[in-house]
């Protein structure tokens, strides 16, 4: 509830203090015109009764007109002693020297707040204004005066004020009632997001709030909503990812212990004179190949783990890539024999690479004991061209193919497209690819696949040229 009340404080300043300024803008604008107009009706009584050549009973009888309006009729002397209607100092105008000059000037005085005796001899204040005239009727040179009570005009200003402040409760009311119902609908906003955050919170990622608004909480929860759908993705992919981790490791153990159970069995033979004579040349042949196999299985996962580290420097330097394919070839042909595959080599001449020798050989060999795993009485075509910005090549095999939906997933570590060929002599642990991506990034280059399911697939490998350095 708090920014609810901070929100309903805040408006309901904000509208009281444009209320009561507007208020105070209206009084003032309000009481300035109706002085203005009171001041102006006297003063046109007052041409009036000057411009008319007044007598001594034509005032009585304007004075008898303005007596429903309260106003009273005064003439002076020129040094402002009053003549009109009793020689009484007490109703003197009172006006000082340079008032009393502007006026024998030809000047008027407006307003001016006067205390004079009523009718009922108490002392008033009256609003006056000053006209001069000239030997007019039976009055010599001075002027008049026209006063109304303040009284009066302070009673319509009252009404005008009363008004005003209806007004403002009225609005401060009306403002009550809009901003709370505002609130409220910002609050709830506020606490859908609250919601949701608690249920991210207790791991529930899969949270839906509305997203239809047009502001900056309409933005918010665009946001909210992109990251929990993030957090759940995120959340699936951990899952996955834990799964290969797991499968892997049972890989690991299973792919370990079958050649640790070979060894184990044919050292305790040899040990206990249990193998001829004749077969002990063939069991140490085995023990030696699962030693290799044990020792490939940990250097493949130590090398992943420097690449995908950085922990290993390029040694880059421009390789012929007839001579690299030529040499891949030669040194899985005999693997991919055992599986009535041929090797061709499609190549141009000049064909050069930029490239650490060791780690371009790596490459290679990965991408094609990848291709004799998965194809069988076919050809795997060696292909190396020179582009413009990057030497070319491409691995091309025959055989099982790959589900689209699995593209995107060779290039993971674990990942086994195949689950069914895991314990093959040509992949043990399934981190193959993820290695050649590594290398390749390394290289700056980049390597995409395209496969097609039951016909084969095709793996091209771009390495940039060398940059020539300018002097």
């Amino acid at each position: 509830m708090k920014v609810l009340w901070q929100q309903l404080i805040a408006f309901l300043l904000v509208i009281i203090a444009t209320v009561a300024l507007f208020a105070y803008r209206i009084e003032d604008e309000m009481t300035t015109e109706i002085e203005q107009t009171r001041e102006q009706q006297l003063l046109n009584y007052g041409y009036n009764i000057v411009n008319n050549n007044f007598s001594r009973n034509d005032l009585v009888r304007t004075s008898q007109l303005l007596a429903s309006e309260n106003i009273v009729i005064q003439v002076y002397l020129s040094d402002g002693r009053t003549i009109y209607p009793i020689y009484d100092q007490r109703f003197d105008a009172n006006l000082s020297q340079e008032e009393l000059q502007l006026i024998q000037s030809g000047q008027y005085l407006g307003f001016r707040t006067v205390d004079r005796y009523n009718q009922n001899g108490e002392v008033e204040p009256y609003l006056t204004v000053y006209l001069p005239h000239h030997d007019v009727g039976e009055f010599p040179t001075g002027f008049i005066s026209l006063a109304a009570p303040l009284n009066d005009l302070q009673a319509r200003l009252d009404a005008v004020r009363q008004n005003i402040f209806i007004s403002l409760i009225l609005a401060i009311i009306m403002g009550i009632i809009i901003s709370t119902v505002y609130s409220i609908l910002q609050t709830r906003k506020i606490h859908r997001l609250q919601y949701a955050t608690r249920q991210i919170g207790q791991g529930n990622y899969d949270v839906t709030i509305a997203t239809d608004g047009q502001d900056e909480f309409g933005d918010l929860s665009r946001d909210f909503q992109k990251m929990s759908h993030s957090l759940m993705e995120s959340q699936e992919e951990i899952k996955r990812q834990e799964g290969l981790r797991r499968q892997f490791m049972m890989d690991v153990a299973h792919e370990m212990r079958t050649p640790l159970t070979t060894m184990s069995g044919l050292l305790e033979g040899l040990q206990h004179n249990m193998i001829p004579e004749k077969q002990r040349g063939r069991s140490l042949e085995l023990i030696q190949r699962e030693t290799q196999r044990l020792t490939r299985l940990v250097n493949e996962n130590l090398d992943y783990e420097k690449i995908r580290s950085h922990q290993f420097v390029l040694a880059k330097q421009e390789n012929d890539g007839n001579k690299l394919l030529d040499q891949i070839k030669e040194q899985l042909s005999r693997k991919a024999a055992k599986k009535n595959i041929n090797i061709l080599v499609e190549a141009e001449e000049g064909l050069i690479v930029w490239a650490d020798y060791d780690r371009i050989i790596q490459i290679l060999i990965n991408l094609v004991t990848n291709a004799i795993q998965f194809s069988e009485d076919s050809d795997i075509i060696l292909q190396g061209k020179m582009q413009e910005e990057y030497s070319e090549i491409k691995v091309i095999d025959q055989g099982i193919g790959i589900d689209p939906a699995h593209l995107k997933s060779i290039w993971e570590r674990f990942y086994k497209v195949d689950e069914s060929r895991k314990n093959t002599e040509f992949g043990e642990s399934g981190i193959g690819l993820s290695v050649v991506q590594s290398l390749i990034e390394a290289h700056q280059g980049n390597i995409e696949v395209d496969s097609e399911l039951g016909k084969g697939s095709v793996f091209t490998v771009k390495l940039p040229h060398k940059k020539e350095s300018k002097l």
